[in-house]
């Protein structure tokens, strides 16, 4: 298993003496997407990320969600001994920190809060062929909405069926339809953290449950089927907020979601 390090945990916002929220990264192993959202909680709340091993292309991917929830869970408790702990993740992020919130339980410590940011449960998805796959990743790296890449999607389009990632992703580079700096190797480096990612999920099971308070926002055009968390959550409180799976962090779905963070984390100070 990856060695935990408090390197990997990333201040989005730094100060205050409230009780710190900590974001696990999506499948792009980047906690960055949480920047805005930290902007938007309550004056005092600190907020950290967690970056995934192998983001920096140092560390090898983990190899499954356990071992993401184990690495990061040592993370955190090196960080900060001892709870209570406030938990967020979008995606990926949302079963990471489900799974690390049953560590620190099954630990004895106290996790106040739970926030599960539409995230599908893992084997309601199946793994995405080889092309998709890659458009998935290069939509999900580049955050965009749906259909907002017409120029991309013609690129890939014109590719032979049977292309790999290397080739498609040389092509998109050549294209010019994203940023210079995204250069092939670049993306094929995130790539292969977002595949394994993308693996560990599929490959994951839920084996119980978290009896601890956990918040559900659902983004309001995803798939209800894919985000039946009420088996393994007993004290779950559901919201729906405008968007699609990436637009719910833009307004008005960021606002909606900085509202229900915050109203949770007002309900839980006493803990």
């Amino acid at each position: 298993m990856t060695a935990p390090s408090t390197d990997s945990l990333v201040p989005l916002r730094a100060g205050g003496d409230g009780p710190p929220v900590y974001c696990v990264h999506p499948v792009s192993g980047s906690p960055y997407c949480y920047t805005d959202l930290a902007s938007r909680l309550d004056a005092g709340t600190p907020v950290f990320g967690f970056e995934a091993p192998g983001f920096e292309g140092f560390d090898e991917p983990a190899g499954s969600i356990r071992e993401l929830a184990e690495v990061h869970t040592a993370t955190l408790r090196a960080a900060r001994p001892h709870g209570p702990y406030r938990l967020l993740g979008w995606s990926l992020g949302g079963v990471v920190a489900f799974e690390m919130a049953r560590l620190l339980a099954a630990e004895g410590e106290e996790v106040p809060l739970l926030v599960v940011i539409d995230a599908a449960l893992p084997g309601t998805q199946p793994f995405p062929p080889g092309p998709a796959l890659v458009r998935y990743f290069l939509h999900d790296f580049l955050g965009l909405v749906s259909g907002g890449a017409p120029e991309l999607d013609r690129v890939l389009a014109k590719l032979d069926p049977e292309a790999g990632p290397q080739e498609r992703l040389e092509a998109i580079a050549e294209s010019g339809t994203v940023p210079e700096e995204f250069d092939a190797e670049f993306l094929l480096e995130r790539f292969t953290l977002f595949r394994a990612h993308a693996h560990a999920m599929v490959d994951h099971v839920i084996d119980g449950v978290h009896d601890g308070p956990t918040t559900l926002v659902r983004a309001e055009e995803s798939e209800p089927h894919l985000l039946l968390w009420e088996p393994y959550a007993t004290r779950l409180d559901q919201h729906t907020v405008p968007g699609d799976h990436h637009s719910i962090w833009r307004e008005p779905g960021l606002v909606a979601i900085a509202d229900i963070v915050n109203r949770a984390l007002r309900e839980g100070t006493s803990g």
